[in-house]
């Protein structure tokens, strides 16, 4: 009897742990494009400062993944554009955009190889 009741409680707390909604990806290759056709998204590095001073993304704007939710005010003016979200490994842009999407942003997305991804286009 007691195993027909864990797996029904299994099951809404993996509900619980998911973000609503899930945040697309971006290729550097469209981010490429969409930035020569000057029609390129808001670019949120949210690497450490040290990492973003080492080289970033031409117009990238660095908003550490720990600090997000103390800039969503700032953050604010950006709500209806596109945001790209980058990092090295993808780890801290992933939590970042769940703070945004957490937030009632709709519009945010993964740059698809992080950083290295970038520079390995270039």
């Amino acid at each position: 009897m007691k195993r027909y009741l864990i797996a029904p409680l299994f099951a809404v707390l993996a509900l619980l742990s998911t973000p609503l909604w899930a945040a697309d990806s971006m290729s550097v290759a469209q981010l490429k494009q969409d930035m020569q056709a000057g029609k390129g998204p808001i670019i949120i590095d949210v690497r450490e400062e040290d990492e973003y001073l080492a080289g970033h993304i031409p117009g990238a704007i660095m908003v550490p993944a720990k600090q997000m939710e103390h800039h969503l005010d700032m953050m604010e003016q950006y709500r209806k554009e596109q945001i790209v979200l980058y990092c090295e490994s993808g780890r801290r842009a992933s939590a970042a955009a769940t703070v945004l999407e957490n937030a009632g942003f709709k519009h945010v997305k993964l740059l698809q190889g992080d950083y290295p991804g970038w520079k390995a286009a270039q």
